[in-house]
C-alpha cells in the first residue's frame, strides 16, 4: 500500500546513496520507486522528468516533488509546509535577534526599538510605525529641539489603509522596506491578511515557506500573493511592483547620499529606522510563535531550531529542510 511515509523513506534512500549527479541519481530513483516499490510507472517518471527539466533547481529535487505530489496531491505538501513553518518561526526571531545586534548600538535605539515593538504588538500600522520612529530618533539625538521634531511627526501621518490595487500596494511596501526581504514580511502581512483578506494567514506562510525553497529573495512572497490574487497576471504585477520603487530611487538615492549623508538629522532618522525594523521582525516572530508552535512536538523542533540558529553557524535552508522532513516523521 503506497503511504507518504513509504513515499519519504524511498526518497531519503536515494538522497542518502545517489551519487553521480542527476543522471546517477535518476537512475537509482527509478530502480527505487518504479521498479522495487512501484510508486510510479515509468511513464510517470517520464512525465516528471520532462516538467522537471523545465524548472528551476536541482532536477532531481523536482522530479521527487512531482511524484510526491502525483501520488498524494497537496497532502504531502501542507504536511511538509508544517515543519518549515516551524522553522520559518526561528529565522524570524533569529534575524530579529542577529539584525538586532548590530543596528541598536545604544539606549536611544533600545527606546525607540521597544516603542515600535510595543505598536507593532497592538497592530498599529507599520508604515506610520516606521515613520514616527525615524521622527523620534531625530528628536532623541537633538533632544534641545525635540518639540520641534514632535510637531513635525504628525506631517508624515497618511491614510495607509486607503483602498489599493494590487500593484498600488506592492508599490507602496517596495518602497519603504528596510532591512532586506525580512523587514518586508510584516508589511505584506499586514496589507494582504490585515486590512485586505486577500489571503489567510495560513496561506501566508505558505507562501513565505514557497519563497524560501525556491530561488529569489524573501520579499519573492509578493509573486504568491499577486498569484492568489490575479493569477499569473498578478503574480508579475506584484513582482515588479514590489522591486521596481527600488531600482528606481536607488539611482537617485546614491547622489542624495553623498551630499546628506553627514547630515545629523539623516544620521538620526536611519537610526531610528533600523531600531524599528528589529522590532518589526521580533513582533511578527512572536506573532508567529502563537501559530506554528502551539503544537508541543513543533515548539520543541522550532525552540531547537532556534537555539541552533543562535549559538550554531549553520545556513537556514538545512533547517529548512529538516522542518519538512521532521513533518513527514511525524505526521
Amino acid at each position: 500500500m503506497k503511504s507518504l511515509k513509504e513515499l519519504t523513506k524511498s526518497l531519503l534512500k536515494v538522497g542518502l546513496f545517489g551519487f553521480g549527479g542527476g543522471i546517477g541519481m535518476l537512475a537509482i530513483l527509478r530502480a527505487e520507486c518504479v521498479k522495487k516499490k512501484k510508486f510510479i510507472t515509468d511513464d510517470d517518471l517520464c512525465d516528471a522528468v520532462a516538467m522537471g527539466q523545465m524548472l528551476p533547481g536541482p532536477f532531481i529535487t523536482n522530479y521527487c516533488e512531482y511524484i510526491g505530489y502525483h501520488l498524494f496531491g497537496l497532502t504531502a505538501v501542507t504536511q511538509i509546509f508544517k515543519g518549515i513553518a516551524a522553522v520559518m518561526t526561528s529565522i524570524i526571531l533569529w534575524a530579529s535577534y542577529d539584525m538586532g545586534r548590530v543596528l541598536i548600538k545604544d539606549i536611544k535605539g533600545i527606546i525607540v526599538f521597544t516603542f515600535a515593538l510595543i505598536l507593532f504588538l497592538v497592530k498599529f500600522d507599520p508604515i506610520l510605525t516606521v515613520l514616527i520612529c525615524g521622527g523620534l530618533r531625530i528628536a532623541l539625538d537633538n533632544i534641545k529641539t525635540a518639540s520641534r521634531c514632535l510637531l513635525a511627526i504628525p506631517l508624515l501621518i497618511f491614510d495607509g489603509k486607503k483602498a489599493l490595487d494590487l500593484a498600488g500596494v506592492f508599490l507602496k511596501i517596495g518602497a519603504i522596506i528596510f532591512g532586506g526581504g525580512y523587514g518586508a514580511i510584516p508589511f505584506i502581512k499586514n496589507e494582504v491578511c490585515n486590512i485586505r483578506h486577500w489571503v489567510t494567514t495560513k496561506q501566508f506562510l505558505d507562501g513565505m515557506a514557497l519563497g524560501q525553497i525556491t530561488p529569489g529573495p524573501v520579499a519573492i512572497t509578493a509573486t504568491f500573493v499577486g498569484f492568489k490574487v490575479m493569477g499569473i497576471p498578478g503574480a508579475i504585477i506584484a513582482t515588479v511592483s514590489i522591486f521596481l520603487p527600488s531600482f528606481l530611487m536607488l539611482m537617485l538615492l546614491i547622489k542624495i547620499y553623498r551630499k546628506v549623508g553627514n547630515n545629523k538629522y539623516v544620521i538620526s532618522f536611519f537610526g531610528g529606522i533600523k531600531s524599528a525594523v528589529v522590532a518589526i521582525l521580533l513582533s511578527t516572530g512572536i506573532f508567529f510563535i502563537t501559530i506554528n508552535w502551539l503544537n508541543i512536538p513543533y515548539g520543541i523542533f522550532g525552540a531547537v531550531a532556534l537555539f541552533i540558529l543562535l549559538f550554531k553557524r549553520i545556513e537556514p535552508i538545512f533547517l529548512i529542510l529538516s522542518g519538512a522532513i521532521f513533518s513527514l516523521i511525524i505526521g
